[in-house]
């Protein structure tokens, strides 16, 4: 039986900047020796848009397509329901040190929620959040960081979960 990976969640409301910090905060990590995974929650569905051949086979209606080439492989699959967190994470959780949501609010799994000033600056109304992102200064007794603080946000992360092994 393998070893629990750590999970943690970004969280925040549609167009926040969730992805746009993964994006920012994942080499930090990489280059403290983390491998992660990311699970992305897409709500409102998925978007191929026929750019590769993979998604061509797909969308003419394939149930599975598993595309692998050197390095990557990548799967598509239909389901009649959504897949569970819970699911997809036991799938992928024994090959890496770290798993990473982007959304799944409603989990009961750490979360980090991410807030921009445009979009709102009232915290949402969620259980375990361990700290907060803006692009403003954010009051409360969370931790916080600022948009741009991306090495501090991994490192965060990386001593949460990680301590003993990264940096």
């Amino acid at each position: 039986m393998h070893e629990l990976v750590p999970i943690v969640s970004m969280v925040g409301r549609h167009n926040s900047g969730k992805t746009t910090l993964l994006t920012q905060v994942i080499p930090y990590l990489k280059r403290a020796g983390c491998k992660t995974a990311v699970i992305k929650h897409a709500a409102h569905g998925l978007n191929i848009e026929n750019r590769s051949d993979s998604d061509r086979l797909y969308n003419s209606g394939a149930d599975l397509v598993y595309a692998s080439s050197p390095g990557m492989s990548l799967v598509y699959r239909r389901y009649d329901h959504e897949e569970e967190l819970e699911t997809i994470y036991s799938q992928v959780s024994p090959d890496y040190d770290l798993v990473i949501c982007e959304g799944f609010k409603k989990a009961a799994v750490p979360k980090v929620e991410v807030l921009r000033a445009e979009i709102s600056t009232k915290p949402m109304d969620l259980e375990n959040v361990i700290a907060r992102v803006a692009d403003f200064n954010c009051e409360g007794d969370l931790p916080t960081f600022l948009l741009n603080q991306h090495e501090e946000v991994a490192r965060f992360i990386i001593s949460t979960f990680k301590p003993e092994d990264l940096y």
